[in-house]
């Protein structure tokens, strides 16, 4: 599984940072006598704190996460389940706080009623980003801010309530403040100054063209050469109207030194919007690169599987090339050869390089790409870029057909997949056990 493959030193890590957690609680001393069961409730507890401020920290896309995880699209998986896991601790606690021994405090709010509008909030909050697939992403993420609100509940009634002194300057008084502050920070940073710090790459629009219909390529001339390994992606705002400084990612589809040329399908009012109205001379910056399917650090032989606009990541590398030294076969699906992106651009590289072969499959003629239209012969190193949907069904294909077939892929959404995922996850389990 790739997941696993990719994330394992971030799921130790965060396996490490829980086992701590609890260890520090069942080595503490408690303010006031009190049994086990009161201990193990307050440990769900602070467990549940640990997970959001993980969950807050990951949301910051910095550099440590991604390496933890490799690549973005793990952080942003981990993210959304690790949100639900923590939702699901909050039920297990409120359903047994009534073992707590508690310790009450000179408080200036009622820390039990602090505790229910934070469960309460955070209900209210996750379903709403479980809903994200069908809102508008400026709006999804103006309620996304508001997490940290039942976060700084929660933690006003664990140091209010708890019967341990976390408010000391002992090993799990400074853990569980340590904490907050990396919680409130990451959520701060992500409110106030994400938009302002990550997006340090300049530029303005050089020129706009148009491959095939619905898709506009964008040449960006940047002040500074853009560091990155050909098949990654960056996020990219524009600050006037209608653009309003969202970020979104898009693969980089090719680069000329400090020229960065982006090839973008119109799919939705953000994609239509740069289509339609977005000028030569408008300033855009850029984050820095992100992404793990960079074809140098793959073998060789490898196939390529690109669906659609999935195509990108795959134009920046072969643009990027003179000669081939790894052999490499491309299958482009598209509806019909007029959706095709720079087609004779790839037929002519098929013409002029021995190691490189083109492959068109049109699904209205054709059907949909399987793994048996594939040339599997040389056991490849296989990649594949598409809509969610494609790449679903060639990872169950590969999985019926070869699963030691070595297989990288980006399909991701960039607002989350909560819903599917879970449905998914729960037909599943039903089909396992029925």
């Amino acid at each position: 599984m790739q997941y696993l493959r990719s994330s394992w030193k971030g799921l130790v890590f965060f396996l490490g940072a829980f086992v701590f957690n609890a260890l520090l609680w069942l080595s503490s001393d408690p303010i006031l006598a009190q049994p086990i069961e009161s201990t193990a409730v307050q440990i769900v507890g602070s467990t549940v704190l640990l997970g959001f401020t993980l969950v807050f920290l990951l949301a910051t896309k910095n550099r440590f996460v991604n390496w933890l995880f490799g690549g973005l699209e793990h952080v942003y998986a981990t993210h959304r389940w690790l949100a639900v896991g923590a939702l699901a601790l909050v039920f297990v606690h409120a359903q047994t706080a009534n073992l707590i021994v508690l310790y009450f405090r000179d408080a200036p709010f009622d820390a039990a009623s602090a505790g229910v509008w934070a469960r309460n909030l955070f209900i209210a909050l996750i379903v709403l980003a479980l809903l994200a697939k069908y809102m508008n992403y400026e709006r999804w993420r103006l309620f996304h801010r508001f997490m940290v609100v039942p976060y700084l509940l929660a933690f006003y009634h664990a140091f209010a309530l708890s019967s341990y002194n976390l408010l000391s300057f002992t090993p799990l008084g400074v853990w569980t403040m340590a904490l907050g502050v990396v919680g409130v920070a990451s959520s701060v940073y992500m409110i106030a100054l994400y938009r302002k710090t990550a997006f340090k790459h300049k530029g303005k629009v050089a020129s706009k063209t148009f491959p095939t219909e619905g898709v506009v390529e964008i040449a960006l001339d940047l002040q500074a050469p853009l560091e990155f390994k050909t098949g990654q992606f960056v996020f990219f705002k524009v600050d006037k109207p209608p653009f309003d400084g969202v970020p979104h990612p898009f693969s980089v589809s090719g680069v000329d030194g400090k020229r960065v040329y982006f090839t973008i399908k119109a799919l939705g009012d953000y994609t239509e919007a740069l289509h339609d109205k977005l000028e030569e001379g408008d300033a855009v910056t850029l984050t820095g690169a992100f992404g793990h399917m960079t074809f140098d650090d793959y073998p060789s032989p490898q196939v390529w599987l690109a669906g659609g606009i999935g195509i990108t990541p795959f134009l920046s590398h072969l643009r990027s090339r003179e000669t081939f030294d790894k052999k490499i076969t491309l299958y482009y699906s598209v509806r019909n050869k007029d959706e095709a992106v720079h087609l004779e651009f790839f037929k002519a590289l098929d013409r002029q390089h021995e190691n490189f072969h083109f492959v068109l499959s049109e699904s209205d003629t054709d059907g949909f790409l399987s793994v048996d239209d594939l040339d599997l012969s040389d056991n490849p190193h296989v990649m594949l870029c598409g809509p969610v949907p494609m790449a679903k069904a060639l990872k169950k294909q590969f999985k019926k057909t070869d699963a030691h077939r070595s297989l990288t892929y980006e399909a991701f959404s960039f607002t989350g997949t909560l819903v599917p995922d879970l449905v998914g996850f729960f037909r599943r389990v039903i089909r396992r056990f029925a």
